[in-house]
């Protein structure tokens, strides 16, 4: 399920909230739609809303445990996905326990993680 495509406004708001490298495709996503969800036989994916961003890594305390990522959705259960802040790349960590040792790449762009779940 997508949402409407977040405003211009909205997008402005986030990437004067963050200071980080942002992967490929990841704003051109949110100018299409404003997160969803993305079920694929082996996997599903909730991509959060542009305006929630910001708020649901302070909510996970994503400084604390991994400072080095920034989280922008979830399989609905227990792991986390996440921007690497340093290259842009695409990880997935569990949401308990979260940190560079149990994060594992999943894609260098976040167009190729969404090509992924087709």
């Amino acid at each position: 399920m997508a949402h409407k495509p977040a405003t211009e406004k909205q997008v402005e708001q986030f990437t004067s909230a963050v200071k980080m490298k942002l992967p490929k495709g990841f704003l051109d996503f949110y100018r299409k739609t404003n997160g969803g969800d993305i079920e694929s036989e082996e996997q599903y994916l909730v991509i959060w809303r542009v305006q929630e961003l910001v708020k649901l890594n302070k909510l996970y305390s994503t400084e604390e445990f991994a400072p080095e990522f920034f989280l922008f959705g979830s399989d609905g259960g227990g792991t986390a996905f996440a921007i690497e802040k340093k290259s842009g790349h695409i990880f997935e960590m569990p949401f308990i326990g979260m940190g560079r040792d149990e994060a594992q790449l999943r894609a260098k762009s976040f167009s190729e993680f969404l090509d992924g779940f087709k």
